[in-house]
């Protein structure tokens, strides 16, 4: 049934005399202060000590109709000094026992469900790097052919989409994703986009992606894969098509995973590949985590090495101390790079 003819369906009543969609204000504070000592080329220079740090501040609101539909909403802006407040999300949704439905700029179906592995600070080392700890220009190396540090599989990215997620049977739950255009912005005023302006493979981004998570009697497994094509529009490039697979373990406290991913970048003949695999030990308030990462794109000639230990704190409800300690050989056509980093911070989530 189309998701137009379920919502026809039902009378459009909040339970408990609710008055529609409020807004509860909430977000993040995620900083650090970081050590660096790392190769420099000629006439370059990175201080060894700086602060890094990312700020953000959601609203995010819900409410379930007398038929059991229920609609929210969810918006990111980034707030630190100097963003202006850049938004960064903004999207609605809808869920039931049917699954749920995202409408609006948001990450697609094989980011939500993608299994990833154990890591020394996830902001750090994790699938969604926030922090990179490392100048790159200023060892002489190209940040552009070096591109993303981390291995979330989000092609489509952030970019107006629709995707259904469907609910969980037996610990089996997928998901699928259309994205019209990757980096379009809302065209509220100025009609569709254009269907013959891009060269890259952006356009009719189609997402896939399954997942499996059982529990038994102290283990607790996750597995998961995800799939995407994205269409040239115009011009002599290829489509583009990227694809993951991870495994998760817990056995008591203590967890182990790898993650796989493949994205041939729209090239024909090359193809950038990611292997992580990460481990952790829960003791108390304090997990400790190591992983390794690897990258080697041959699209863009560079081999990505880094090796993260670190340790968690928690100090609070959505408040912990952060620790970890990087090591990171970098090589991208014929310079090579090396660098040691050190961070220590705060993550709190309000």
């Amino acid at each position: 049934m189309a998701l137009g003819a379920v919502l026809a369906a039902y009378p459009a009543h909040a339970q408990d005399g609710a008055e529609g969609v409020k807004l509860k204000l909430g977000g993040y504070f995620k900083g650090y202060v970081n050590y660096v000592d790392q190769d420099e080329a000629t006439g370059s220079g990175v201080r060894n000590v700086d602060i890094l740090r990312q700020t953000e501040v959601h609203f995010d609101g819900k409410t379930t109709l007398d038929n059991g539909l229920t609609v929210g909403a969810h918006i990111e802006g980034r707030v630190d000094v100097g963003d202006d407040f850049a938004v960064d999300e903004t999207y609605v949704f809808f869920s039931g026992d049917w699954g749920r439905v995202n409408f609006g700029a948001t990450h697609g179906t094989p980011y939500i469900l993608q299994v990833v592995a154990p890591a020394a600070d996830s902001n750090i080392d994790g699938r969604l790097q926030m922090f990179n700890p490392v100048n790159f220009t200023a060892a002489g190396l190209s940040s552009t052919a070096i591109g993303e540090t981390d291995y979330d599989h989000d092609v489509s990215a952030k970019s107006d989409k629709v995707s259904y997620i469907s609910p969980m049977f037996s610990g089996f739950q997928a998901g699928i994703s259309y994205t019209p255009e990757v980096g379009d912005a809302s065209r509220s005023t100025s009609g569709n986009a254009s269907d013959v302006d891009d060269t890259t493979a952006s356009s009719d981004v189609w997402d896939m992606a399954v997942r499996y998570e059982n529990e038994a009697e102290g283990f607790t497994y996750r597995i998961g894969a995800g799939y995407t094509h994205a269409q040239v529009e115009t011009g002599t490039a290829d489509d583009r098509d990227a694809w993951n697979i991870g495994a998760d373990f817990d056995i008591g406290n203590f967890g182990v995973g790898v993650v796989y991913m493949n994205d041939d970048l729209g090239d024909a003949d090359d193809e950038a590949e990611y292997w992580v695999v990460g481990a952790d030990y829960k003791m108390g308030s304090v997990v400790y985590g190591a992983s390794y990462y690897n990258k080697e794109d041959d699209v863009n000639d560079v081999d990505y090495d880094r090796y993260s230990l670190g340790a968690t704190y928690k100090y609070g409800p959505g408040m912990d101390f952060r620790a970890s300690v990087g090591f990171h050989d970098i090589e991208e056509g014929t310079t090579d790079a090396e660098a040691t980093s050190i961070m220590v911070g705060t993550d709190i989530k309000f």
